[in-house]
Formats: structure tokens, C-alpha cells, sequence
């Protein structure tokens, strides 16, 4: 973490921020109680070149439970210590090959030696920390709290141990702050100053009180909470509708997080769509929609993805009708038209599902093959997303010269998240009105509220794929892919 995100951290809230973590897959280890600053300082200590003593090995116990980063200490410090000059390395403590690298090192002088958990066997354990406390070298050992009495602790070794982070509120909060802080950066590494605000409104909401209760067993997916919370406050700042998500959304997502893995069955009708980012893409729709038309086309509507990341899609239906006891009449499952959505349809409806594939008429690129939801995206609104990230490039782009021309850009998968994102700032309803009409058609199928437009369905739906849109079929085309 830089000086600049000390500084920034420690703004948000009373108290400041302390981290060690740097470069280690983000920034991922967050704190500010006395405590944990405590523990910081030691680490530090430890990756300094000039507080190193010629013949003087230093070492220090570290126990801290799982899930507030005892890897992602061990890594930052030999990041840390390396970038500072100081040859470092770092054992997987639960490996049966540590106790040997350990004394190949045995006499090693003026390095760092990191340690990073403990065997579960107690004879393992014994050898491995009697050549620990052997080394010629300074050395770290990270372990859980309930090897410390294993640990022949001696004297003139220091250790510090630390309760649970979910006992620890301000390190929790801050946990949670820090994350936020990392998942709303731009490309250009910086938090937007509106988001800077946004997060600052926190310390004043609802957000104080709903971080207090134990997370327990969770707290290991945190960061899917902090992930929900700043799409919300990207969200929330691209439509303009406040400065910052409200108590009552805040309250949601905490609940959805604490209730996530506990079988329920939602309010109203389910909509069911193959991944988040489709989900996440129709409630977009329902977001815009509602000050243009002053409709919530989420009313009365679940949408939820079959699974998430890659533990999803069309492979996890059948599993879903089992566990959600999914049925007609009440449940819905939207598939992209390809090959998997249509053998996915045909084993749904033999379990008496409700199955409804996109349009392929809808496909802004007017091409009767494979159709994912991407497809009823405007081409040029996909161009304008390109061309603000000009390191990516769709998976395909296939044009086709014969009337009608058309162009249709494939999606690459893994930049399916930094889509929604960006749609979620910028994108405009007219972006989407495919999207929106596959969203009013599903929602026809449980009766409930629709547009206007609806009334006259069939005439929607031949202007949508009739008309000559030059944006919305063909867009415009990149120069800079010609070099690709």
C-alpha cells in the first residue's frame, strides 16, 4: 500500500491505516486498531536492510487465525524485503519439504526466511520448528493461535498473536474500506474523486452498524460483499440519482451476503439467466428504465444467475430445478441461443420448465447463428467500450457485406466483468432496448406490469429488427485492430 492510499484510508473513518501488502494480487490486507498496527511494524522491521545486526539473528512468532492473512503477510514481506534489498524467502510451512529447505538454509546469514503455516502432525511440527529456531538467518513463522503452545517459545524471541479480525470491528470496517478502495479504481490505478466521496458517506450510514455483526464462517468471502457494495456505488453515481447508495441498499446487500447459502425462496416471480454479468445486465435495464418510462421492470422479479463466475451456466439448470424446486408458472430460465442453451431447453422441458432462449431477431448484428445476450447490445456502444479500453479486443468480429450489412463483435469471456462495468457507467437505454425487450417478453410470462410498448408487441419487435440503424449494426469499426 502507497503513502498515498495510507493517507486516502485514513481519512475515511477515525483512526488510521496501516498495510504491509504490496504487489501480492492487489492490495489485500487491511487495518487500522492498535493492535494491528502493532503487528505491521514488526513485519516491517523485519524487511529493513539497516535493521538488520551483523551475527545477530533475529525471529518472531506471528499467530493469526485463517481468514485475515497470514499468506498475504508472508508474501508482502518478501516482496517487501526483496525490493529493499534483502534476499528473502518464503516456505509453505504444511509442506513435508520446508523442514529439509530449512536446513539447507540453516546457515545462511543476513537473509529472511518466511514460514507460512505449520504441520497438522505433531512429530512434522517439532523438527520443523526446532530448525526455525536454529537458523543463522532472521525468520518470520506464521501460524494458527492453537500451535502456540507448540511453539517452544523462547525469551528473546518476540511473538504476537491477534484475536479473530471478526472480533476486531475496526480492522473489520477497514477491511472492508480497503477493499472498496481497490475495486473502485480506473485503469489508471486512481479512485475517482465522486467515489472518494461516496465511500467517505459510508463512515456516516447505516454501514457502521451493519458491519458490527460476526460474519462468522463468511468472513472468508468478504470480498464478494465489498465487490456488491462498489458495484452499487458505481452504479448509483453513473444514473446521477444520489451521491452515495442509500441505507436501504446497503441493508440488502449485508442481508443477501449473511443469507447467501441458505436455502430460500424468493419474494414473486424468478427469473433465471446463465452468469452474473447477465444478471447484472438486466438489472442495468431495470435501472434505466424506470426514470424513462416510470416503470420498475424489476418489480416482482427476482433475476438470478444459475451460479457464479465460472461455477455457472447452462451445466448447472438441472442442478437448480433439484435444490430451488424451480417450477412452471414461477420460474423462468433465460438462455443464450447456442448449442448448450438449446440442449439445455430440451432437458428443462422435460422437467415441465419454463424455458425462453433470446431472439435471434433480436441480435443487433442480424446474424442467425449462436446469439448471447452481448449480441442485443448496441455495436456501437460495444465500439465506444473498445475504444476506451483499447489493451482489449472481442473475441471475434465477423462483418457481413451483403444486404443487410452488419457487423457483430464477440465478447472475449474474461472481459465480460470489465463490460458490465463500464455499461454500468456509461451506457444509455437506447444501448440496450434489445436487451430491454427479451426483459419485458419474460416478464409477460408471469402477467406481471409491463411498457406501454408491449400493448403493440409485435410491432416493437418488427421496428427493433427492421429498421436501418447504422449505430446499432454496424457501429464503427476500430482503425487501430488492423495492426492485430
Amino acid at each position: 500500500m502507497t503513502h498515498a492510499d495510507v493517507s486516502l484510508a485514513a481519512d475515511l473513518f477515525a483512526g488510521g491505516v496501516s498495510s504491509i501488502a504490496h504487489a501480492v494480487g492487489g492490495l489485500e490486507f487491511y487495518g487500522y486498531s492498535a493492535e494491528f498496527r502493532d503487528l505491521i511494524t514488526l513485519c516491517r522491521d523485519f524487511t529493513l536492510a539497516e535493521s538488520r545486526e551483523v551475527g545477530v539473528a533475529k525471529k518472531a512468532y506471528v499467530f493469526l487465525p485463517d481468514a485475515h492473512g497470514k499468506t498475504s503477510l508472508a508474501k508482502a514481506m518478501v516482496v517487501q524485503a526483496s525490493s529493499n534489498g534483502v534476499k528473502a524467502f518464503r516456505f509453505d510451512g504444511t509442506a513435508g519439504a520446508t523442514a529439509k529447505e530449512l536446513k539447507d538454509l540453516q546457515m545462511q546469514q543476513g537473509v529472511l526466511i518466511v514460514v507460512d503455516g505449520l504441520p497438522e502432525s505433531s512429530q512434522p511440527r517439532s523438527l520443523l520448528l526446532e530448525r526455525f529456531n536454529s537458523l543463522k538467518g532472521d525468520g518470520v513463522l506464521f501460524a494458527e493461535p492453537e500451535y502456540a503452545s507448540d511453539a517452544s517459545l523462547k525469551p528473546d524471541i518476540t511473538w504476537i498473536s491477534l484475536p479473530h479480525v471478526d472480533e476486531r470491528y475496526p480492522d473489520k470496517v477497514a477491511w472492508i474500506v480497503g477493499l472498496l478502495l481497490e475495486l473502485l479504481r480506473d485503469e489508471a490505478g486512481v479512485v475517482p474523486d465522486d467515489c472518494i466521496n461516496a465511500v467517505q458517506s459510508l463512515a456516516n450510514s447505516a454501514f457502521m452498524t451493519l458491519c458490527r455483526p460476526r460474519l462468522g464462517e463468511k468472513i472468508s468471502n468478504i470480498r464478494d460483499l465489498a465487490e456488491k457494495i462498489a458495484q452499487a456505488i458505481q452504479l448509483t453515481l453513473g444514473l446521477g440519482s444520489a451521491p452515495s447508495i442509500s441505507d436501504e441498499v446497503l441493508a440488502s446487500l449485508f442481508v443477501e451476503f449473511h443469507s447467501s447459502g441458505i436455502p430460500r425462496s424468493p419474494a414473486g416471480f424468478r427469473l433465471w439467466v446463465e452468469g452474473e454479468s447477465d444478471s447484472r445486465l438486466l438489472y442495468l435495464v431495470c435501472q434505466l428504465a424506470l426514470p424513462a418510462h416510470g416503470i420498475d421492470l424489476g418489480q416482482g422479479l427476482t433475476i438470478i444467475p444459475l451460479g457464479s463466475g465460472r461455477d455457472g451456466g447452462t451445466s448447472k439448470a438441472t442442478e437448480i430445478v433439484v435444490n430451488q424446486r424451480t417450477k412452471r408458472n414461477r420460474d423462468v430460465f433465460l438462455l443464450d441461443y447456442d448449442d448448450p442453451g438449446r440442449h439445455t431447453r430440451q432437458e428443462l422441458e422435460t422437467l415441465d420448465q419454463d424455458v425462453l432462449l433470446l431472439d435471434v431477431k433480436l441480435a443487433c448484428s442480424r446474424m442467425d447463428d449462436d446469439v448471447e445476450i452481448e449480441d442485443l447490445i448496441n455495436v456501437g456502444c460495444l465500439d465506444r467500450f473498445y475504444a476506451d479500453h483499447p489493451s482489449l479486443r472481442p473475441e471475434r468480429e465477423i462483418i457481413r457485406y451483403k444486404a443487410p450489412m452488419s457487423r457483430r463483435l464477440v465478447v472475449n469471456g474474461v472481459d465480460k466483468e470489465t463490460l458490465i462495468e463500464w455499461l454500468e457507467r456509461n451506457a444509455r437505454l437506447e444501448d440496450l432496448e434489445n436487451v430491454m425487450f427479451m426483459l419485458c417478453e419474460a416478464r409477460s410470462r408471469f402477467s406481471l406490469k409491463n411498457l406501454p410498448a408491449m400493448k403493440d408487441k409485435q410491432g416493437w419487435k418488427k421496428r427493433l429488427t427492421e429498421e436501418v440503424n447504422q449505430d446499432k449494426c454496424l457501429g464503427k469499426r476500430s482503425d487501430q485492430w488492423d495492426s492485430y
